[in-house]
């Protein structure tokens, strides 16, 4: 059973990936794998943990699958699933993550050669910072894992 602090963090989370664009749901079993005692919760308890329908549940257990943000494992003599966050690699998850953020460097390029004459001039500076920026990040990316990994070391 979940304290009250628990659900209200569970429910903070939820909103925060909402705002990510992603499914309330999705983020609140998210939420509820941080906290669950175990990291790990049966679809059952899901289901009833968050109060919400089987349905819905199946369908954000997909769609984390998918993602790769979960992943599941049976017991011996037990046919439940138990639903975890795959959290072993997080730092390469979030690294590749950030990498591919960098990917729209390719079509802010095309937008500003698009706009070769245009006459906004200081919206063509935004984006031109922009490109640059995500240029900078993409190179940066490496060597703050990097510095962060031999610090852990």
């Amino acid at each position: 059973m979940l304290s009250e602090k628990q659900k209200e963090l569970i429910e903070r989370i939820g909103v925060f990936h909402e705002h990510k664009g992603m499914q309330p749901l999705v983020g609140r079993i998210i939420g509820l794998l941080l906290v669950h005692s175990n990291a790990e919760a049966t679809f059952e308890e899901i289901v009833e943990e968050l109060s919400v329908s089987k349905s819905a549940v199946s369908n954000a257990l997909t769609f984390l699958q998918a993602k790769e943000r979960i992943t599941y494992h049976t017991k011996p003599g037990d046919r439940k699933r138990y639903f975890s966050l795959r959290m072993k690699n997080w730092s390469e998850e979030l690294e590749k993550e950030m990498l591919e953020i960098t990917k729209m460097k390719i079509f802010i390029d095309d937008v500003i050669k698009e706009r070769e004459g245009s006459s906004c001039a200081e919206f063509k500076k935004c984006l031109v910072d922009f490109s640059d920026f995500l240029e900078f990040f993409k190179s940066e990316i490496p060597s703050i894992f990097k510095k962060f990994r031999s610090q852990k070391a």
